[in-house]
């Protein structure tokens, strides 16, 4: 069990918006970098990169540069027909032609040597051998080649801004996080109303059992749908000091009607959406009176296990509780951690856990803030989140409320 948010406080600790707007440019870096991984141009660079980079290419380049006419097969066989011609047997032959004795020239011709001659002869005289030399003679030569070409090419693409973006980009691989998520549940709350394919305003069993509402008997509200407000894109849960009947359930009796002072709201997901292990949280901010209990919390199919991964203490300003609750039988165990919010619980901040077989990680604003390596759930559960009064509050403070940003939840890929 840890608690390091003490250490994070001050500069260290990363304001809302900041912490949101670096996730914002961290998502469009990755949404650039998959688009540039796949485009024209990164896939010819990354083409052209192992080309130009092999050895048969670099090898290829310095012959290009360093290689002339004299270095070439075609100016070997010129120096061999230079020899021949000069040889006394050429030399009769040739004078044989020249005075028109063309029996001895004949006779001449039947040999190996002059027949060397006249090959190297005719190849010297041919275009093939001009096209050669005029090739290794030209100055420009390597600038007119592919190679240079496909260097060029390269050059070109290597100080383009998508290209020193995604190789810089590749190598620092500030992804790591969260190229690891898939998103699996999200709601902005940008409508006129809530999603009701989403949220149940009401516990669960309520909905599914009888589709009405109640609250446990030691609670001092009750929930109403009216208490769900949707406004400048938040939820907002509602409690108020107002007068109205209810149910409680009684573990003895059922349920049972009730009058009560006080109203609030809660929203959940038990219908739509539960998951087992990944990534949950929320934009969140609220205003707070002992003894209210603003919670964001997550429950499986029975009282336990439950998560809370925000939760106001009934006595203590900026501080939460962070807990999870377990138990067989009618025993309830419990490790609840207190912490101290990172300034005014009237500001947003985004409440994290991240959970996986073995541990579960709280976080605030990205910052590790607790964690828990025991009793880990290890069944599907799903979102809550609600104001509750388990002792009366004062009624001059209120009304308060929770406001939600927004929810999201996200699975390993």
């Amino acid at each position: 069990m840890t608690n390091i948010l003490s250490k994070m406080f001050g500069s260290k600790f990363p304001s809302t918006e900041k912490y949101e707007n670096e996730n914002k440019q961290l998502k469009e870096d990755l949404s650039r970098f998959h688009k540039l991984e796949k485009s024209d141009s990164i896939t010819r660079y990354l083409e052209l990169d192992i080309m130009v980079h092999s050895g048969e290419f670099k090898q290829k380049v310095i012959k290009l540069k360093k290689e002339r006419f004299k270095d070439t097969e075609a100016f070997h066989q010129y120096k061999k027909f230079r020899e021949y011609k000069r040889s006394s047997n050429v030399k009769r032959y040739n004078k044989y032609l020249r005075k028109g004795k063309n029996e001895e020239a004949e006779e001449l011709r039947t040999t190996v040597e002059i027949q060397t001659y006249l090959g190297l002869k005719n190849y010297i005289e041919s275009a093939e051998f001009a096209a050669v030399k005029r090739e290794m003679s030209d100055k420009q030569r390597y600038k007119k080649s592919p190679e240079f070409s496909l260097l060029e090419e390269f050059k070109a693409l290597s100080k383009s801004d998508d290209v020193i973006w995604f190789l810089k980009t590749k190598k620092e691989n500030p992804f790591t996080d969260i190229d690891k998520w898939n998103l699996t549940f999200e709601d902005d709350f940008n409508g006129t109303k809530l999603d009701a394919s989403k949220w149940l305003t009401g516990y669960y069993w309520g909905k599914a059992l009888m589709n009405d509402n109640y609250v446990q008997a030691n609670e001092k509200q009750f929930f109403k749908d009216q208490n769900i407000e949707l406004r400048d894109s938040c939820a907002r849960i509602v409690s108020k000091n107002e007068v109205c009947t209810g149910k409680i359930w009684d573990a003895k009796l059922g349920f049972v009607p009730k009058e009560f002072e006080f109203t609030s709201g809660i929203i959940n997901t038990g219908h739509s959406f539960r998951q087992q292990y990944g990534r949950f949280e929320a934009k969140i901010k609220y205003s707070h009176i002992a003894p209210a209990q603003h919670i964001f919390w997550l429950l499986s199919e029975h009282i336990t296990p439950q998560v809370n991964i925000l939760c106001t203490p009934e006595k203590g300003k900026n501080k939460i509780e962070a807990g999870n609750f377990w138990g067989n039988n009618g025993n309830l165990s419990k490790s609840v951690q207190n912490l101290k919010i990172p300034g005014s619980p009237k500001d947003f901040f985004i409440y994290t856990l991240e959970w996986s077989k073995n541990k579960m990680e709280w976080k605030i604003n990205g910052v590790t803030v607790h964690t828990l390596t025991q009793n880990i759930p290890q069944q599907p559960m799903y979102f809550l989140l609600s104001t509750h009064f388990t002792d009366t509050p004062k009624n001059q403070n209120l009304p308060i409320s929770m406001d939600i940003d927004w929810v999201r939840c996200y699975q390993l890929n």
